[in-house]
Order: structure tokens, then sequence, then C-alpha cells
């Protein structure tokens, strides 16, 4: 028979482990459909995203919990969690795609948020980035190389972007064949979203949208960042890739909504990008969409914290297969009450 006190101590644990298992494995669960309230809506869209390392503290701390004597509670929370996982998981197949390996090659394309501070020299980082395979490399929060225009030309016939005091996103093309506009988003008034077109050998155009979009739970502004991006892919009639920093992973209520909305599928196994220090194990944040059949031949992490970023890249290998084409959904549009607003460019104009 335990001593009192060692019971005591048993009991002031189960509690004290009890409301942080059940607050995480109700985010877990649920996060995806709380409502955008002060405080509980930045709670849930940042949650959301990482409701797998959720689920494995709250399987961790049902352990604990089992281990002190509370087996029926550890039991019924571990399978509320696993539901809840199991769900989110399901939810993100539905508009996931796996990789095409054996579609036909159109471009290389490197993302990579450089990060505002990154503490490296600028040479440095341009010769990563010219060592790199990609044919069209996008960069934001590309503040390190503002000065290094020159340098970058003698390395890329195209560098787009970063000609004002504030630089977010830069385009390196090795190929000027590629048009390429770069947008203003109405949230911050800043060039942070790139359109650019690819001819492609049956007649077709692959459309590009590159974005750094805010983070969801900062309201008032995000919106007009999520309508941009769908902008983008309502104007887009063929192949197209969305690929950017969404700050939020493929299973939250954000890219739910884009890729429901507008037809656009999410790596069936993405590469996680955030923190960089973590590596495989950190949150998919940065990531690419593809739709009318543009595809991934394959996906892989490049750069992160040897480059002195909080971020990991991503280096994209993009395919096509002909004849998978679909026109945009009915539901990809731009309320007719936010144009105006918005002030949305036309489509992107062509090479």
């Amino acid at each position: 028979m335990p001593h009192p006190q060692t019971s005591r101590r048993r009991d002031w644990w189960r509690g004290a482990l009890a409301l942080p298992a059940l607050g995480a494995a109700a985010c877990v669960a649920s996060a995806e459909y709380w409502p955008d309230l002060p405080f509980l809506g930045p709670v849930a869209r940042m949650s959301e995203s990482a409701a797998p390392h959720l689920a494995v503290l709250t399987l961790v701390l049902c352990l604990l919990i089992a281990a002190l004597g509370g087996r029926r509670f550890a039991l019924c929370v571990a399978l509320a969690t696993a539901v809840g996982l199991g769900s989110g998981a399901i939810r993100h197949l539905q508009r996931a795609a796996p990789l095409h390996p054996g579609a036909e090659p159109v471009m290389q394309l490197l993302w990579y948020n450089m990060l505002h501070t990154n503490p490296l020299s600028p040479a440095r980082l341009v010769e990563a980035l010219a060592a790199s395979p990609a044919d069209v490399i996008v960069l934001t929060e590309a503040t390190p190389l503002q000065g290094s225009r020159a340098l970058l030309e003698t390395r890329f016939p195209v560098v787009l972007g970063c000609g004002g005091r504030r630089c977010d996103i830069m385009i390196l093309l090795r190929d000027p064949a590629i048009g390429a506009q770069l947008l203003r988003m109405p949230s911050t008034g800043t060039e942070r979203l790139a359109a650019l077109r690819l001819p492609l050998p049956d007649g077709e155009e692959l459309h590009v949208a590159a974005v750094h979009m805010l983070k969801p739970w900062y309201y008032g502004l995000s919106a007009s960042d999520q309508w941009m991006v769908t902008h983008q892919a309502a104007t887009a009639p063929g192949p197209l890739v969305v690929v950017g920093d969404f700050n939020a992973a493929p299973w939250s209520k954000r890219l739910r909504k884009i890729t429901t909305r507008c037809g656009l599928d999410a790596p069936r196994r993405p590469v996680a990008t955030w923190p960089a220090r973590l590596g495989g194990a950190g949150i998919p944040i940065d990531l690419p969409l593809t739709r009318g059949g543009a595809v991934l031949r394959s996906a892989s992490a490049w750069g992160g914290a040897a480059l002195g970023s909080n971020h990991r890249g991503l280096l994209l290998d993009i395919g096509y297969l002909p004849g998978n084409g679909s026109p945009p959904p009915e539901g990809c549009t731009v309320p007719a009450a936010l144009r105006a607003p918005l002030n949305l460019p036309a489509a992107p104009p062509g090479p």
C-alpha cells in the first residue's frame, strides 16, 4: 500500500498534467474549426499547423498520467488525440497529390525565405544560389542581397525586385524567356507576390505564382493576401503552380480554403521547412500547390540554418502531364465587392 504522502504527490502530478494534456488534445482534434475571435483565433491558427507535434506531446503526457495511475483518463485523451490527428490527415489527403517522377520535366524552381537578418555575407549567399540547379529562384525576405544586384547580374541574366527601400521578394532567372512580374500586396503595400509564365512545347503556358503571406492571425490584413492568391489561381487557365511561405501547414484552415476553392493539390508528403534547426521534424509552412497538369517530379529541402535562415528552402522539380489541364473551379473567384478595394491586377503579361 503506497504511503499517503506518495499518493498525494501522484494525485497532484496527475492533476497538473491533465490540463495541458486536455488542452493539447482539444487543439489537435478541433482547432481548425475554432472561430477567428480574439485570443481564441490566434491560438487555433498557430496550433492547427503544429497538430502532429501537439499530438506527440499529448501522447507523452498521457503515458506519464497513466504511469501515475490515471489510466482511464489517459486512454480517453489519447484516443481523442488519435481520432483528431487521423481526421486531419484524411482531410489533408483529400487535397494532396503524390510525386510524379515520370512526368515531362519543365523546370527546377528554388523557393527560399532568406530571413531579413541573415548574418552571412552576400557573397557567400550568392555563391550558394549560383551553385543550385534551379532555373528560377524566388527569394523572400531578401534584404541580405539588397545591395548585391551587380554581383547577382554576373550570375543570372535576369534579376528582379528589391529596387526600393523595402526588400521582400527577389526573382533570379536563368532563362530570359520566362516572363515575370512583381505585384504589391494590399495588406502591406509592398511587393510580396511574383507571377511567372513559361511557354510549354504543346502551346500551353505554365503559370507560377510565388507569394509570401502574412501570418493568418493578423486579422484585418491577412484576408487580402488570401484573395490575391485566389485571384492568381482564378486567372490561370492552364497548368499552375502556387509556391510560397503560407505561414500555415497544408492541413490548416487557411490552406484548406485555398486548395478547396481553387482545385489545388498540396504535396502528399510535404517537406518540413520551419524552424530550420528542427530539420525534417519541423512544420511545412513553405510549400507548392499544383493544378491543371502541373505536377511535382521531386521536392527536397535546400539551405536553411547552414545558410543563415530560420527557414529551409524548397528545391522543386516541376513536371507537366499533357492532357491533364482543367479550368479553375467556379468557386475560385474573388467576390465583386472586394475587387476594387483590393486593386486586383490583371492577369500577368506574357513573356
